[in-house]
């Protein structure tokens, strides 16, 4: 039986209230024309273009309030002041925080960007030393000072650490009206005496604070 035929047989069935017989075989060839029939609604497609992108990567933080500060002196920020550590995180944050040092910084930022604030951005800390900027002397009484990991001579900056970064300072800037301009390091503060940032990595932190800014 050939498929005109099947179709005669199935409508006569169907006109006497019966079942039509199965489809014959072998199907008809490709070249026979056939007709499909889609669903009403398909789920939309997810593409590169349309996807939602992933959210920023979070960081995470640990606070851990130094002894290292001038009690009871709260300051103003008027620029921020990057170093580097020289030394491994760890040991950088427990240096911070005994009392022998005399020295903190407002946050310690690790390669990975674990970071760890050691100071509120008002609070007077014992980073920047003997130092003068734009004409005025004793950074630790008008600046913020957050440092990175390790000797920026010895390495580059990477992602997870100026990411870290940038989520620190941005708040910071923003509360305190700072901009690219009020960003600096040791080295220009202390001429002479210290020598953080590496001057390239200055320029390649500043540059990513700036797209993070724009």
């Amino acid at each position: 039986m050939n498929l005109l035929q099947w179709l005669k047989v199935s409508f006569a069935a169907l006109s006497h209230g019966r079942k039509p017989t199965s489809a014959p075989s072998p199907l008809p060839s490709s070249s026979a024309s056939t007709s499909l029939t889609l669903p009403k609604s398909l789920p939309p497609r997810t593409s590169a273009s349309t996807a939602k992108p992933k959210s920023a990567k979070k960081y995470p933080e640990k606070i851990l309030n130094s002894p290292n500060v001038t009690k009871g002196r709260r300051i103003t920020p008027k620029a921020i002041v990057l170093h580097h550590t020289a030394g491994s995180y760890a040991g950088s944050v427990a240096w911070c925080a005994d009392p022998a040092s005399r020295v903190s910084y407002h946050c310690i930022v690790a390669k990975d960007g674990r970071r760890t604030v050691l100071a509120d951005p008002d609070e007077r800390a014992w980073h920047a030393g003997k130092s003068s900027w734009r004409g005025r002397r004793d950074l630790n009484s008008w600046s913020v000072g957050a440092a990175f990991e390790g000797d920026t001579y010895e390495r580059e900056l990477g992602e997870a650490e100026m990411a870290s970064m940038a989520d620190y300072l941005l708040p910071i800037m923003q509360r305190y009206g700072l901009t690219l301009a009020d960003v600096t390091d040791h080295r220009t503060v202390s001429p002479g005496r210290k020598d953080d940032l590496a001057p390239r990595e200055l320029a390649r932190f500043k540059a990513y604070l700036a797209q993070r800014l724009a």
